[in-house]
């Protein structure tokens, strides 16, 4: 069973010392606020100090962008997600926006803040299962669709 928790700053003055994020959705820019109690999914079973070291560096610090890697296959391991708030800097409107982490097979996080990312990912969870079931890591293959002005990141399997 994958792993769901709450994710909550513990006090005040660790709710200030988070920052809001710029972050861009499908092509549009909007600030992410880190702050709120949040929803969280993850597939890695972190019960062990290794684990929990593996699942915060690819969450927290993640390495890579799954925008900068267009049309590049990533072997994932495990995933995690977790519903951000973000603000639109036009309009000022607040919407929840899922932030995605892909973990490959040598524990570094491919993050993204897009609907297109995480509708794929809820496909290949009810296709293939959840990852700590799958018989070995998944290649996935990053591409991007264009309508118009928008920008949509999606996963295909690799062949």
């Amino acid at each position: 069973m994958a792993n769901q928790f709450d994710i909550t700053a513990q006090s005040s003055t660790a709710q200030q010392m988070l920052a809001a994020q710029t972050v861009e959705v499908d092509g549009i820019s909007l600030i992410a606020d880190l702050t709120n109690a949040q929803t969280a999914y993850c597939s890695l079973d972190a019960s062990d100090l290794k684990a929990k070291q593996t699942l915060y560096n690819a969450t927290n610090s993640t390495q890579e962008r799954v925008g900068d890697h267009i049309n590049e296959v990533i072997t994932v391991k495990h995933i995690y997600v977790e519903a951000i708030q973000c603000t639109s800097a036009e309009t000022g409107e607040v919407k929840w926006c899922p932030r995605v982490v892909l973990i490959n097979d040598r524990g570094i996080g491919y993050q993204a803040v897009s609907t297109g990312v995480y509708t794929s990912v809820k496909k290949l969870i009810q296709i293939f299962g959840e990852p700590q079931t799958w018989e070995a890591p998944i290649k996935l293959k990053i591409k991007q669709i264009t309508r118009g002005e928008f920008k949509i990141l999606t996963l295909e399997i690799a062949q």
